[in-house]
């Protein structure tokens, strides 16, 4: 009899305790996490367009559906806890549903919880402003908060997940919300449709994109053996959940193209959410977006962890794992795989501390969609070998759906191997990996002991090769130096902007990378809107700003400021040449187009007889000045220049000095003598001449454009 089909198997222990609610929670609480604030941009990125950008959300929840449509009749034909493990099995034999199993246990789980372990240790750190040496220590809460919620039963994991749910659609939905009604809607009155930003990638890439943002609808299949009524539960929860996801990221992301042009949007990354709390709600905006996150992907480390051990727990019970006498026990009390939850938060732990976050979620991708891929045409294949097996549910509109869910993942690992190639293959050898473990365990002599032919001095010389490498790499990754928090704002070329490779660059950055370095300082930098920085100072949000701030006689009645670092610019008037227009007083009935929050706007709005455009993006300012939407700019002389060297102004103009600024570090008084260490190095930098030749590198080099 097969063990699966065996009403006294271990597995059976397990209570069928979820309901609809809970179900359909999983399915949410775990797709609906990081990637609804941090995916976006990147979406974005590779699609080059805000309309393509929709469209790849579109159909990347399209193949999400159809891949739930078409798993769904598998789990009504096997509803047994396993998931795609037991499809694999059922249809293709044990030796793909092990590698299946290798790989979500050895890869796929401790590589996804490990890198959600990471963002959220990060977002903790930056909210509760805890140094980053310390994130191992969160995320070693964060771990064993879930593994011990898990361990109490599903029933409790599954309220914890409830909770989380509904508690993370509070700021989105603010966000999504007030982004629609309260947006200026400068990307689509400035033309932001359409071709917004070049790129090289295949659409394919951008699909993939909103795919990790997706991820997570196939794994509750793999709790169908503790969902009641499963035939009813899972379509219901698969197809309403992801539907419901579609309409939210679609709402978020319009939020986000009515706040931020495209280019601007792509610059910011990961920040984009923040800076448009901020832009919204205030300072305080962008810490209730990261209490947003922070809570998405708890909810995601819960879902993952109590569906992901299910598959280490059957590979336990069926001896196909080492250690399998203890990942396959029940505990007695809470009828939960406790020994297989440890295992995979311990794992996810060593991964989250050894390995790059992205890279190991890239892998992790790649590698389930390969088997997704195999399980949409297990579908098929399984009409043809199991006609007669009762299946409560079928595919709709057979064999279409499925055939999409087939086409879906070929393109998407068409696109995961055109962007990065190795992550692919990596994946494929680390999956194909676990082939040697199968034919060991499967082995017909069970007395060959694989390790008995390794010699002593060969095991030695191995584990002092690992022992060395985790000591390189814990000295690379260890920096134990005093870290500030620099408030920026990315957008503000060439003083501080994102390069497109999402680098902080720029003359503020390498001056305060400079400074900070003679101080023995660490850098850790905060994206804050330019309306909100002094605020943010004053709060001790951060502990000192920089970004071409004016040290004006208003400012400094609300911060310090260290001696000025560039004492060359200043604000400027920047009109079409042949305008009659060569200073203020010329401006009288004219639009002058400022940033918000700048000495900019305040000096040009006490004449009463201009009319005062504030934006919230340079670029929709300048765009708007080339579309002759406004007939000057007031803001500083070495940014317009910058913009006139680059031809982002495309029309030749004329600049007049109309105010003499200085540029320096602002600080609070709470932090008078970190102040006071930055105003010495400034000074020996200005002595030597380090900061002469910094400005020359990236002022007077981009002027000889």
């Amino acid at each position: 009899m097969n063990k699966l089909d065996n009403p006294d198997s271990p597995e059976n222990g397990l209570r069928a305790d979820l309901g609809l609610i809970s179900a359909l929670s999983l399915v949410v609480g775990m797709v609906l996490g990081a990637g609804a604030f941090m995916k976006p941009p990147a979406v974005l990125a590779a699609a080059g367009d805000f309309n393509l950008a929709l469209a790849a959300w579109v159909i990347g929840g399209l193949f999400s559906i159809t891949g739930g449509l078409t798993l769904c009749e598998l789990g009504v034909m096997f509803p047994r806890t396993g998931g795609i493990f037991v499809y694999l099995e059922e249809i293709y034999g044990p030796k793909v549903a092990f590698l299946y199993g290798w790989m979500i246990s050895i890869i796929f789980g401790p590589a996804l919880v490990g890198a959600l372990t990471g963002y959220f240790s990060s977002v903790f750190c930056l909210l509760f402003d805890i140094p980053d040496s310390y994130t191992g220590v969160v995320g070693a809460g964060a771990l064993g908060f879930i593994a011990f919620i898990n361990s109490i039963g599903v029933k409790e994991a599954g309220y914890l997940q409830t909770a989380a749910t509904f508690c993370k659609l509070l700021p989105i939905g603010l966000l999504a919300g007030f982004g629609l009604w309260k947006g200026n809607g400068q990307v689509a009155l400035f033309g932001a449709s359409g071709g917004g930003i070049e790129t090289t990638a295949p659409f394919a890439v951008a699909i993939l994109a909103t795919l990790f943002a997706y991820d997570g609808w196939a794994q509750v299949a793999s709790v169908a053996g503790e969902i009641k009524n499963p035939s009813k539960v899972l379509p219901k929860a698969i197809i309403g959940g992801i539907s419901f996801l579609i309409v939210v990221y679609l709402c978020i992301n319009i939020a986000l193209f009515k706040i931020f042009p495209v280019s601007e949007m792509v610059a910011l990354g990961h920040d984009t959410s923040s800076i448009a709390a901020q832009r919204l709600f205030g300072l305080m905006g962008g810490n209730l977006i990261a209490v947003g996150i922070m809570i998405s992907i708890l909810g995601g480390l819960n879902g993952y962890v109590m569906t992901l051990s299910r598959t280490v727990y059957i590979m336990g019970t069926r001896g196909q794992i080492f250690c399998s006498s203890v990942l396959s026990k029940i505990d007695k009390d809470s009828s939960s795989p406790v020994n297989a939850i440890l295992m995979l938060v311990i794992a996810a732990f060593v991964y989250y501390r050894l390995l790059d976050a992205d890279k190991l979620s890239d892998i992790a991708m790649f590698s389930v969609w390969l088997f997704y891929l195999l399980a949409f045409i297990a579908v098929i294949v399984a009409r043809k070998t199991h006609p007669d097996m009762p299946r409560p549910y079928r595919v709709i509109f057979f064999p279409v759906v499925p055939l999409i869910a087939i086409g879906g993942a070929i393109y998407v690992i068409y696109g995961m191997l055109s962007h990065d190639f190795f992550n692919g293959i990596t994946s494929i050898g680390l999956t194909l990996a676990g082939l040697p473990l199968y034919y060991y365990l499967n082995r017909s002599d069970k007395n060959i002991n694989l390790f008995a032919r390794l010699k002593t001095k060969y095991i030695v010389g191995l584990c002092s090769l690992l022992v060395m490498g985790l000591l390189t790499i814990f000295v690379q990754v260890t920096d134990n130096r005093e870290e500030i928090h620099v408030g920026i704002v990315p957008q503000f070329a060439p003083f501080a902007y994102e390069d497109p490779t999402g680098k902080l660059s720029g003359f503020d950055i390498e001056l305060i990378n400079a400074v900070a370095d003679k101080a023995g300082l660490k850098v850790n930098y905060r994206m804050i809107s330019l309306e909100y920085i002094f605020e943010a100072v004053n709060r001790e949000y951060v502990d000192i700003a920089i970004c071409s701030l004016s040290d004006t006689p208003e400012r400094q009645k609300t911060v310090n400021f260290t001696r000025p670092y560039i004492e060359k610019g200043g604000l400027a008037l920047l009109s079409r040449q042949g305008a009659a227009v060569r200073d203020v007083k010329d401006l009288a009935g004219k639009t002058v187009g400022v940033p918000q929050g700048s000495t900019g706007e305040d000096y040009i709005r006490n004449s009463s007889s201009v009319k005062v455009q504030s934006f919230q993006s340079n670029l929709d300012m300048v765009h708007a000045f080339n579309q002759g939407w406004i007939d000057a700019i007031v803001f500083d002389k070495l940014i317009l220049e910058y913009f006139v060297a680059q031809k982002t102004i495309v029309h030749p103009v004329s600049m007049k000095i109309i105010r003499q600024e200085d540029y320096a570090i602002a600080f609070s008084n709470k932090n008078k003598e970190l102040g006071e260490r930055l105003n010495k190095i400034v000074a020996d930098m200005k002595k030597n001449g380090e900061l002469e030749a910094l400005y020359q590198k990236w002022f007077n080099a981009e002027a000889g454009e």
